[in-house]
């Protein structure tokens, strides 16, 4: 929720996530409908957020390379990313060894 001040036309004049006197509180959604943001541009979002699972997966396959072709050390990796990949990885194990979706699953792994 926010928190926003409108000028004599109505428009948004100043926006505060606390709410102060002169404010309401107005949804995000609602004000993004009137400043610009379209259906289309929603469906951009939404392709974007899709395709960025997949390449999830492409950048794992990337770094696993640079790793066995000793361009990169693991450890060069932050360790947050360090352990983000390895969770992944332990998630991703315990799947093959569950055979949950047969043989097909070796490809979504």
């Amino acid at each position: 929720l926010i928190f926003v001040q409108r000028d004599d036309a109505g428009g948004i004049a100043k926006v505060s996530l606390d709410p102060q006197a002169g404010f309401e509180p107005c949804q995000v959604v609602c004000e993004a409908e009137t400043s610009g943001i379209t259906e289309k541009t929603y469906e951009h979002l939404d392709a974007l957020a899709s395709s960025d699972l997949s390449l999830v997966r492409v950048l794992e396959d990337l770094i696993d390379l640079l790793v066995d072709k000793d361009l990169i050390r693991f450890t060069d990796l932050p360790q947050v990313a360090q352990q983000k990949l390895l969770d992944r990885l332990s998630i991703r194990s315990g799947i093959k060894g569950l055979d949950l979706l047969g043989e097909e699953s070796e490809n979504l792994l």
